[in-house]
């Protein structure tokens, strides 16, 4: 099929973006070469006030309490961490309207499952929104721990569309018994099936002029208008930890009631397959293979597992635990494996569907090698 909106390269704006994104890479090469020998300093006005505005202006804000701090962020360096943010949530409504106009709400679990990587965005604004100070380092670990929590979820969510639209786990079989499939035929097939197309409401040049304005005009509100309170120059964890988790939920109650208006029930666990939730009896669907792969999946977590508590035993006391001769230590490490566990069991449905994938694996390579063996 082809698309008469887009040329050979692909775009159906031919080879500007190329020539664009050339131009920008090649003046930040330049900027990188010769920034050192410019003179700049810490909050030196530059790119006539878009980079910093001067010092004297910045004092003349009728608003502005207090001065900023040497490590303060530049516009430019808020309009990436700002436009993470909002490029997220741009996406999420993008992912939402997309579910609607193809008719599969699976896709709407994915818009659910950017939430914590959203919230990932926040703990990196909150951080910088207080200047960075070592008493809210917490904020840098939310982070990666939202980050990976996001990227698990994504997974779930991608998973779930994958199956709604005819996927098995048995594709992920990297040795197939045959080289046609009448599966993969007719997965093909569907994959190849037009989506319902409806017209967008805004142009691409409006959407991106919307993403440019609110980036810059947060930028410029984070960095000058945090001048005119206390708040930041305070390092009060608690009022960081509100921000984190409250900004990410105002988010997600506007997505519940988003869904409930729609004649949707809000939000709901994820469900695998049509409505039913993954159990033991679909690994054992898979025999001997199957309960091989469970075991080693839960082998993998423990191997883990221990790893991960030393280290996080390491970050907080500075020490490597030592579990033979130290009984603090020792229950340190055993309690932080204890709460693993038990946080691994709310990923049950995770753990499930990576046994199941691992099967087609395990019984190609490892229960029925020889057997393979023999039909080559």
């Amino acid at each position: 099929m082809t698309n008469p909106d887009y040329t050979s390269s692909g775009s159906k704006f031919g080879s500007t973006p190329k020539i664009v994104a050339g131009v920008v890479a090649l003046l930040f090469a330049v900027a990188c070469a010769t920034g050192t020998s410019l003179g700049f300093e810490a909050h030196s006005p530059f790119l006539f006030g878009i980079g910093n505005l001067p010092d004297e202006t910045v004092l003349s804000l009728p608003f502005v309490m207090h001065s900023e701090p040497a490590n303060a962020l530049s516009i430019p360096t808020w309009a990436i961490h700002c436009s993470s943010v909002i490029e997220f949530l741009f996406a999420m409504d993008i992912i939402w309207k997309f579910a609607e106009t193809t008719d599969n709400p699976k896709w709407k679990g994915l818009t659910w499952g950017m939430l914590p990587l959203h919230a990932s965005g926040i703990c990196a604004c909150t951080y910088h929104f207080f200047y960075n100070p070592s008493s809210l380092q917490f904020l840098v670990e939310l982070q990666a721990f939202f980050t990976l929590l996001g990227n698990t979820t994504v997974a779930i969510a991608a998973y779930r569309i994958a199956i709604s639209n005819g996927w098995t786990l048995r594709e992920l079989n990297p040795f197939p018994k045959s080289e046609v499939s009448p599966e993969g035929i007719a997965i093909d097939e569907a994959a190849a099936m037009t989506y319902n197309v409806v017209a967008a409401k805004e142009s691409e040049v409006v959407l991106a002029a919307k993403l440019f304005a609110l980036t810059i005009g947060a930028s410029y509100l984070l960095k000058y208008g945090e001048l005119a309170i206390d708040l930041p120059f305070t390092e009060n964890g608690i009022a960081a930890g509100a921000m984190v988790f409250g900004i990410p939920a105002i988010t997600g109650y506007l997505y519940y009631n988003r869904a409930q208006e729609e004649g949707g029930e809000g939000f709901s666990l994820p469900s695998f397959g049509d409505g039913e939730g993954l159990s033991m009896a679909d690994v054992k669907k898979f025999g001997v293979s199957g309960t091989v792969a469970y075991v080693l999946t839960e082998l993998a977590f423990w191997a883990v597992a221990f790893p991960v508590a030393s280290t996080a035993l390491y970050r907080t006391t500075g020490h490597w635990p030592d579990v033979i001769n130290d009984n603090s230590d020792r229950a340190a490490v055993l309690a932080f494996i204890f709460t693993g566990a038990n946080i691994a069991r709310l990923l049950v449905p995770v753990r499930l569907g990576a046994a199941l994938a691992l099967a087609p694996w395990v019984d190609e390579n490892i229960i029925n090698r020889e057997g393979a063996k023999d039909e080559q």
